[in-house]
């Protein structure tokens, strides 16, 4: 296949050859007009008959090819552009590896699920299920409490929206929390968003209120480009959405996410227009255009990611899938899948090993893959009494990275 640099110069003279012969061709018949408007001799007629054929000549056997070219070029420029984005070449995403890092969290019983990361001060952002605050993490494992606020309870999924100053917070209760929700484990499902320079409270939005099902957990999330906001809710079949200004609504419901224990779990935007979003009971994934969410489809793959939890777009065309365990079924494994024709399907190309550990999710900071892991699964199992003993730290381990 012809390189995009050859393409691309290849392109360009086409569009500048067509551009001279267009002028060429004007030029000639500008000429060929003056040439018959000042002829006064008894041949005009035969003059204008030649230039007439001549112009006819020019259209049929070098304007009409040329313009067939140009709209190669243009085909080239406009309609393909990945032909010169040097953004979209194929990055190869590597697992394992040496020069790896681990950041050990510092705070003990910080039980986070969710994790993001702030590019404007290279740092990260964890929700805690066991106090529902939220914290600022360094790369050298301080941190720093951001979130207090009563109204959470366990924090799942974190979103960092530095275009609009937003810091977007999952909230849910499943009987872990220090703080309960006062209806009972269960029966929440909430997100609140907060101004990410200062911490200060926007919104608060109750989304179980949107449905008569009975048990919620709120638990995955991500923006799309205009800033709408979408929740999973892995104890009903929804997934909900929630506008720039706080407005919540049912973006999907069906049938298809019930099952058994948690269900729909972590979800990401892609930047053609959809959503991926994956079953924790089953290992499926699935593709939702924004556009029409009924029409969602399941990404054909030789493998299913039953305990699948957190999703991670490394790039258009790779993803990162968590897997922890559901039903005795223990994978605690990191897959890197590729897609080659729009996430229709999907391709095993790398996985990463945790063993024991318990993960959960992971995020991008700036090329590098990392995964989070604080044996979560303990402090939701153990006794009411044996839960404020817990005092686990959390990892924040680099599992791979993205290279040329």
């Amino acid at each position: 296949m012809l390189n995009t640099t050859f393409m691309s110069v290849i392109g360009s003279l086409l569009v500048l050859y067509g551009f001279c012969v267009i002028i060429f061709h004007q030029k000639i018949w500008n000429n060929c007009m003056e040439r018959v408007k000042n002829q006064t001799s008894p041949s005009f007629i035969d003059k204008a008959r030649n230039c007439s054929k001549l112009s006819r000549q020019l259209n049929r056997y070098v304007l009409g090819p040329l313009m067939i070219l140009m709209g190669i070029g243009l085909i080239y420029f406009v309609l393909i552009p990945e032909h010169l984005n040097v953004n979209k070449k194929a990055y190869k995403l590597v697992l394992g590896g040496e020069h790896l890092t681990s950041i050990i969290v510092q705070k003990e019983a910080l039980y986070p699920e969710g994790i993001d990361y702030n590019p404007l001060n290279d740092k990260f952002i964890l929700g805690s299920f066991r106090e529902g605050a939220v914290y600022e993490v360094g790369l050298d494992g301080s941190y720093k409490k951001i979130i207090d606020d009563t109204q959470l309870n366990s924090v799942l999924a974190v979103r960092v929206d530095t275009k609009r100053d937003r810091l977007l917070v999952v909230n849910s209760d499943i009987g872990s929390a220090i703080h309960s929700y006062n209806k009972g484990s269960k029966k929440l499902a909430s997100m609140a968003i907060y101004k990410l320079s200062t911490g200060e409270a926007i919104h608060f939005i109750n989304l179980g209120e949107l449905t008569a099902y009975e048990n919620h957990l709120a638990n995955g999330m991500t923006i799309d480009s205009a800033g709408n906001a979408y929740v999973t809710d892995s104890f009903a079949p929804i997934i909900y959405k929630i506008d720039i200004n706080g407005k919540a609504s049912i973006f999907l419901e069906n049938d298809k996410f019930l099952g058994k224990g948690i269900n729909l779990n972590g979800i990401v935007y892609h930047p053609d227009g959809y959503l991926i979003a994956i079953k924790k009971g089953d290992g499926t994934l699935f593709k939702i255009p924004l556009d029409k969410p009924n029409d969602f489809s399941i990404i054909k793959c030789t493998k299913k990611f039953v305990g699948g939890d957190g999703l991670i777009l490394v790039n258009n065309k790779k993803l990162v899938v968590v897997v922890n365990r559901v039903s005795g079924e223990i994978t605690e494994t990191a897959f890197a899948l590729e897609s080659n024709d729009d996430w229709s399907s999907a391709i095993v190309t790398n996985n990463y090993r945790f063993g024991k550990k318990y993960i959960t999710t992971g995020v991008m900071r700036k090329n590098s893959v990392y995964i989070l892991h604080s044996n979560l699964n303990q402090l939701i199992s153990a006794s009411k009494e044996k839960k404020s003993e817990l005092t686990k730290k959390a990892t924040i381990e680099q599992i791979g990275v993205v290279r040329d």
